[in-house]
């Protein structure tokens, strides 16, 4: 389990950024790579600026940030993965 990437739905708890995090569920789910993937809402704002976030919802795959500040589509997120 060490070895599973790491995603990270970066928010504050608002509706996009809910909505985003419901969005990468599917998408692991639907790429048949939940065993390759743990996926976590970050909602801790002190520490936004930590990862590299200025804008939500933002999306972290292994510590790099591939979106901010917009929801992004299952199929878009399938492709990152």
């Amino acid at each position: 389990m060490s070895n599973m990437k790491l995603i990270q739905v970066v928010g504050k708890g608002c509706k996009k950024c809910d909505k985003q995090y419901e969005l990468v569920l599917e998408a692991v789910k639907t790429a048949g790579k939940e065993n390759e993937y743990r996926v976590e809402h970050f909602t801790d704002i002190t520490k936004f600026a930590d990862l590299d976030v200025f804008l939500t919802p933002a999306l972290r795959i292994d510590g790099k940030v591939v979106s901010e500040g917009r929801v992004i589509g299952v199929e878009k997120i399938k492709n990152m993965l």
